[in-house]
């Protein structure tokens, strides 16, 4: 049996609420078609569900299952749903059904989607996107767009030459999209585009994600071939990138109208505020740098900020829309007219912004349908159930019986420990804006100097979405999961590449950087975990397929000679590729994935071999040990090794882990040293050497290796608690506001993952 818990999210009953959750499993606990063998209840109905396998053992049983479903909760309760073999004996428990989706191609080859409660006609290739809203056998909307504008034309999306593809279908949820190019009425084209439409039984709405991507060739030739040192692996950073300019983006939903007509438009944070306006009048509000900082919040932006909504009432009809996180992804804009309800995506009397090459940007939003009668707080209920819908999660203790995450999930805590960790992972500096939400300025590295002054982003460096699960999977508070979605958003949107004409960029993320986009490609700045984690969690393929090309490309990468060489290059560099690699032969068992970890091991062993240990140039005329780096190889070479035994790959593991022990431990601080240079011996609270220490004690059984890291851990945890979280906000810049935490991220980015595995260890041998 699997317990599914939500935490409460409404002070009113909600029925049928679409939700999808993760369950882990066992090896050999449950295979594809003993799926048809349980059931998911309550403890008082039965539910369908849909269930969406994610990922398998290497016997075909299920290792990680999505399910997805309508849930019914009731106000101001948790609610707990069991997935089980079968109902209690003697017990009669009513299964909820629903009407199964419907997805009819039309005459004309568009699609149209039926719930029974609405229907939503989308356009063949070349038309529109979403033709027809019906409910109740009657037109309620038709749309127009989404439009692009670069300040002289006005480019539309119409769906695309190869018309809708299925991504998921079911009886309870469907997602489709649609890709192409937007074009004006000239015919000329501008930016690539995704469309996708989500669509769930027992619902009145539908979710659509536009996706625009900057697939444009630049003016000025600028190809050069790769070459790779330590400056140009992220501490020069050059914005002469290619780039467009954009100056808008927005959607048209023009409603069914009578005299009787009545616009509103709602915000609600804390509590909700609405502006109404009759059939001849007007109602609009837009979202600025300016506005956040004149908006009291005191919550987290990820999980909520505030709605931004409106509704249009005709009759017994009532059709609303809302724009996703818009305060978050600002600027944004609302109105409702005589004729239509025009969403602003970037609203075109805003500054324009620049939009580098490569860059993807998603713009999230529901239409929605509720009876002509409905109260402004039953609006509003919705509204802000699609800001933050529940999220639910299996307890920790079943993610542990599935070896799931390894050492970083445990049952075992320190109440102490505990409370630092909440901090650690809170208080960081963060950004809102278009091209930030979901990425924080770290400090450190423009204090450096690095930049001239100006915000590094550090795009999710140390795989960030990764930690954000591990904390949602231990504690179970949804705000991990909220902090998570932000920055693969935001990852797979701009610190991705979608398209470059430079040697190596494609498929890979950028290194931290000024503007996202201005670092370089290389290996130590790849990862592919927190990815694959999301899309275990949501069952979304975007997570998958990003992944996949990333593996992809760091393949070729890797090969480059500066890589192959011991002692060229940090050890960390090739330390993530094989992480990386080791991370996809897990998800999809293809040989091939161990076979590119091969090089890399060769490499290590080399490098232990010539040099007695993993030192590299740190100044030029110095070989520097540097704990932190040759931790990401030690954790890389590690992972590999529970894959092949070998015992040269064991004997190379513990002859950099003592060398690491004998010359980087300063005994009177009782801690390590960041770097053993002398000018840069400052003490760091970096922890990534606890990962190290931990693989020794699991490599020998010899405590001694953990109790080494005592010390360190109190440094840590104790000695440098970091400050309470900052709400306090600065403007940069017309597209960017910061919460500006004195801490930036990348501190607990890079130590979490190692401090929880050493934190486990010394728990369970009474050392903390």
């Amino acid at each position: 049996m699997k317990s599914i818990c939500f935490e409460t999210v409404s002070r009113y009953d909600r029925k049928a609420q679409p939700v999808s959750v993760m369950l882990p499993f066992c090896k050999g606990e449950l295979f594809p078609d003993s799926i048809c063998r349980n059931v998911l209840t309550d403890g008082e109905n039965i539910y369908p569900f849909q269930p969406v396998i994610t990922s398998c053992h290497d016997d075909g049983s299920i290792r990680y299952l999505v399910l997805r479903f309508l849930a019914s909760f009731r106000a101001n309760h948790n609610t707990e749903f069991r997935f089980t073999e079968s109902p209690s004996v003697g017990v009669n428990r009513p299964e909820i059904t629903y009407h199964a989706v419907a997805v009819e191609k039309t005459a004309e080859s568009g699609i149209i989607l039926d719930n029974g409660l609405i229907s939503v006609e989308l356009g063949a290739s070349g038309n529109g996107i979403i033709e027809r809203i019906i409910r109740e056998g009657r037109t309620v909307a038709v749309t127009e767009g989404p439009f692009i504008s670069d300040g002289e034309s006005e480019y539309a999306a119409l769906v695309g030459d190869d018309g809708w593809q299925v991504e998921e279908t079911g009886p309870l949820f469907v997602s489709l999209s649609t890709h192409g190019r937007h074009t004006d009425v000239s015919g000329r084209s501008w930016f690539d585009y995704i469309f996708r439409i989500r669509f769930w039984a027992g619902t009145e709405y539908i979710e659509a994600e536009y996706q625009i991507i900057n697939t444009e060739r630049s003016r000025q030739s600028h190809k050069s071939a790769l070459t790779i040192n330590n400056e140009q692996a992220g501490l020069k950073y050059d914005d002469a990138y290619p780039r467009e300019v954009l100056h808008g983006l927005s959607f048209r939903i023009i409603p069914e109208r009578d005299k009787d007509t009545v616009k509103k438009l709602y915000t609600s944070s804390f509590n909700f505020h609405a502006t109404e306006a009759d059939a001849d009048g007007v109602v609009s509000a837009s979202v600025s740098a300016d506005t956040i900082l004149e908006t009291p919040n005191e919550m987290f932006p990820e999980v909520m900020f505030s709605t931004f909504g409106c509704t249009w009432k005709t009759g017994r009809q009532l059709i609303g829309t809302e724009i996703y996180q818009a305060y978050q992804n600002f600027p944004k804009a609302l109105s409702a007219d005589q004729k239509s309800i025009s969403l602003s995506f970037y609203p075109d009397d805003y500054e324009p912004i620049e939009f580098p090459q490569g860059v993807q940007k998603t713009s999230r939003f529901f239409i929605f349908c509720m009876d002509g009668d409905a109260s402004d707080h039953e609006v509003i209920d919705q509204l802000l159930t699609f800001e933050m819908p529940p999220v639910g999660c299996s307890p920790s203790s079943e993610f542990i019986a599935a070896g799931s995450f390894g050492k970083e999930v445990s049952e075992l805590f320190d109440p102490v420990t505990e409370r630092f960790l909440y901090r650690f992972v809170d208080s960081r500096a963060k950004g809102l804006g278009f091209l930030n939400f979901g990425d924080c300025p770290e400090w450190e590295y423009s204090k450096q100097g690095r930049s001239l002054g100006r915000d590094i982003w550090i795009n999710n460096e140390y795989d960030m979405i990764h930690d954000f699960i591990v904390m949602f999977v231990r504690s179970g508070d949804r705000r991990y999961f909220d902090y998570a979605q932000a920055a693969v958003r935001h990852w797979m949107d701009v610190d991705y590449c979608h398209f470059s004409e430079s040697p190596y960029h494609e498929g890979l993320l950028y290194t931290h950087s000024v503007n996202h986009v201005s670092g370089q490609m290389v290996p130590s700045h790849q990862w592919v975990q927190g990815f694959l984690d999301y899309y275990h969690l949501t069952g979304y393929r975007e997570a998958y397929d990003t992944a996949m090309t990333i593996g992809e490309k760091l393949e070729e990468l890797v090969k480059l000679p500066i890589y192959n060489k011991p002692g060229m290059v940090e050890p960390r560099e090739i330390g993530w590729a094989l992480r990386n690699f080791v991370d996809l032969y897990a998800e999809t068992h293809d040989e091939k994935w161990k076979e590119d970890c091969l090089p890399i091991v060769k490499t290590y062993i080399e490098w232990a071999r010539l040099y007695g240990t993993w030192t590299s140039p740190y100044p030029d005329n110095y070989m520097d040990r540097v704990p932190f780096m040759m931790q990401v190889g030690i954790g890389g070479l590690y992972s590999y090794y529970k894959l092949d035994q070998r015992e040269d790959i064991r004997q190379t593991l513990l002859t950099v882990i003592d060398d690491i022990v004998e010359n980087c431990y300063n005994t009177r601080l009782d801690m390590f040293l960041g770097k053993m240079h002398p000018s840069i011996r400052y003490q760091n609270l970096n922890g990534m050497v606890l990962e190290t220490l931990e693989i020794g004690y699991e490599l020998t059984g010899d405590i001694r290796y953990l109790e080494k890291g005592l010390g360190m851990f109190s440094w840590i945890t104790r000695e440098n608690n970091p400050p309470i979280y900052d709400f306090s906000k600065i403007k940069r810049d017309a597209h960017t506001v910061i919460y500006n935490c004195p801490v930036g991220p990348k501190r607990f980015a890079q130590t979490l993952i190692p401090l929880l595995r050493y934190y486990t260890a010394a728990l369970e041998n009474n050392l903390i």
